[in-house]
């Protein structure tokens, strides 16, 4: 099989990276209650990860729970952070990570490595919610699939997220959007 890169500048880099996503169980970043993982090597899809996170306390506000539809009844026998993370570690760690609004999705998982973990890393990142800006009425998720004709079926679930994102990134390298860090 014929290895892929993609251009970004004058260079080229492999299209392997992990899509992620987290959802939370508050405004705190470290109240991950949902991880989701894509890894993309050459271009496809090779590996998914998705569990649920007991949330410090298994604290989830309602208003939380009416957006991805995870309780506390749901997490209350998951693992905690630091029992979840070395399930799936080798999926982030020295790869570039993409996500659907990376801020957001970084800060959750900076926060619980140093939390919970006592670590403290850093990791090549891109934003599909970056890239897309400008290309549609806005840059939410939803909307980038839709005009993408990307299917989104559960949005708000970690895993259908990072799928998406994961698609969206692929097709963005694919058309030759900038790839905005």
């Amino acid at each position: 099989m014929e290895k892929k890169f993609w251009r970004i500048g004058v260079k080229y880099v492999d299209l392997d990276f992990t899509a992620m996503d987290f959802e939370t169980g508050s405004g705190y970043r470290n109240s991950v209650c949902q991880v989701g993982l894509v890894k993309v090597v050459n271009g496809a899809i090779v590996e998914t990860y998705s569990s649920l996170i007991k949330p410090p306390n298994n604290f989830i506000r309602n208003d939380f729970t009416a957006i991805h539809g995870i309780s506390p009844e749901d997490t209350k026998y998951a693992p905690v952070f630091a029992e979840s993370y070395p399930r799936w570690k080798h999926l982030v760690e020295n790869q570039p990570l993409v996500a659907h609004n990376m801020k957001f999705d970084y800060n959750c998982l900076g926060a619980c490595l140093r939390d919970f973990c006592d670590l403290h890393m850093t990791f090549k990142t891109y934003c599909t919610m970056k890239i897309w800006r400008g290309a549609f009425e806005n840059a939410r998720l939803s909307t980038c699939c839709k005009e993408s004709g990307i299917e989104l079926t559960h949005h708000h679930n970690a895993l259908a997220d990072a799928e998406a994102c994961a698609r969206l990134f692929i097709l963005a390298v694919n058309s030759g959007r900038d790839l905005r860090e």
